[in-house]
């Protein structure tokens, strides 16, 4: 089967600005994960965890898997998990079927 090379470039230009925004929204989700770490260790008001969980879901789950590792914060708080979870999962399936796709095509 053969693809055009209009279709090739497409999926390409795709497949970048999906990596784009993973980057993009992991930054604001490390940067997020790390202001609610500072202001937890004052008497401040923190960011809500629906903050945190709405950067995971747009595309933020790897930065705040590595900014809750690298701060050790959030990972042992199991209502926090519960919604991360399924959040990164989805995330991961959407990779590995972008990639696994990418394959396939290329």
């Amino acid at each position: 089967m053969s693809v055009s090379p209009v279709v090739l470039g497409a999926l390409a230009v795709a497949f970048r600005v999906f990596v784009a925004w993973q980057v993009v929204w992991g930054v604001i989700a490390f940067v997020t994960v790390w202001r609610d770490k500072v202001l937890s260790s004052g008497n401040r008001r923190r960011v809500p965890e629906r903050t945190l969980h709405r950067a995971e879901a747009w595309g933020g789950w790897l930065g705040s898997f590595v900014a809750q590792r690298v701060f050790r914060h959030k990972t042992r708080k199991a209502t926090y998990q519960r919604v991360y979870r399924p959040i990164a999962l989805c995330w991961l399936v959407a990779w590995v079927a972008v990639i696994g796709f990418r394959v396939v095509v290329a």
